[in-house]
């Protein structure tokens, strides 16, 4: 069954850097906003310091959000997590941040002396501040969702055509790889790795007989068998035989590979690698 949108996979910003850059956005759409079109009673409001004060609303707007991700990053940081990230988690935390936007409008207000520290005043700002933030919250959402998406699965699309194509080679052919202990060297053929993934100061060679542990890095594995072009790296903590691919998949989250002998488990994609991926695949 299909799922429904609230519960489809939305792109999640965990950068610092895109989420400051985001807060700032927004914020000066706010400031913005209220300095061109002077909602709700401002354009009776004279004061030598108008815009200086309607900044401050904008500030407080960047301040809120890049804080609201700080703070679910430490508190919550299985709820607040891209693996989990939906289009309906999406809008929750929207609806927080707007709601602690409007409790901090509402005490700056407070201060400057335009209402008092009553509720009839707090609902009024609530309202404001979600009038002001529904409206770029709710298209911003619907369009990156739309965006990443399609984007996603095209690519998908592009790379499955690429891999039902995808001709063999060297598949008997025994490779090495290496161990920072000597001794844990591992040969296998060709044909029989999987993929290779990162565990803290391990890696973890999976192939279609088992799974083997060896003390190395992912970067000097890739290195010395870079002479393989059908092993490449999609991941920051994987690297995968494309002879053994079965299928790319997309969602707003972005693409994601299944193994032939391994259709229950999903490897991420990074959309850095998907380039690398296709130029081998052609």
């Amino acid at each position: 069954m299909e799922k429904l949108l609230i519960h489809r996979l939305f792109p999640f910003q965990s950068s610092l850097k895109k989420q400051l850059r985001m807060a700032v956005v927004f914020g000066l759409f706010v400031f913005l906003f209220l300095a061109v079109f002077q909602p709700f009673g401002l354009q009776g409001y004279r004061s030598d310091y108008k815009f200086l004060q309607l900044a401050g609303y904008g500030l407080i707007t960047t301040i809120t959000m890049l804080s609201s991700h700080l703070l679910f990053t430490i508190l919550f940081p299985k709820w607040y997590a891209r693996a989990s990230w939906t289009v309906g988690k999406n809008i929750l935390y929207a609806l927080w941040v707007i709601f602690i936007i409007g409790t901090c409008n509402w005490v700056y207000s407070a201060l400057l002396g335009f209402w008092g520290f009553q509720l009839r005043p707090f609902i009024i700002f609530q309202v404001f501040t979600l009038v002001i933030g529904v409206f770029p919250i709710s298209i911003s959402t619907l369009i990156a969702y739309i965006f990443h998406f399609r984007k996603a699965l095209n690519q998908a699309n592009d790379l499955n055509h690429n891999v039902n194509k995808y001709k063999k080679t060297e598949h008997d052919t025994r490779i090495n790889i290496p161990s920072q202990n000597k001794s844990e060297n591992l040969e296998v053929a060709l044909g029989d790795l999987l993929f290779i993934q990162t565990l803290e100061n391990y890696l973890e060679i999976s192939t279609t007989h088992g799974k083997h542990l060896i003390r190395n890095t992912l970067k000097a594995v890739e290195q010395s068998l870079e002479k393989y072009p059908s092993l490449v790296r999609c991941h920051r903590r994987y690297l995968v035989n494309l002879q053994n691919v079965e299928s790319f998949s997309g969602n707003a989250q972005g693409l994601s590979l299944k193994l032939k002998s391994l259709n229950d488990y999903e490897i991420p994609v990074s959309r850095n690698y998907v380039n690398t991926i296709k130029e081998v695949l052609d």
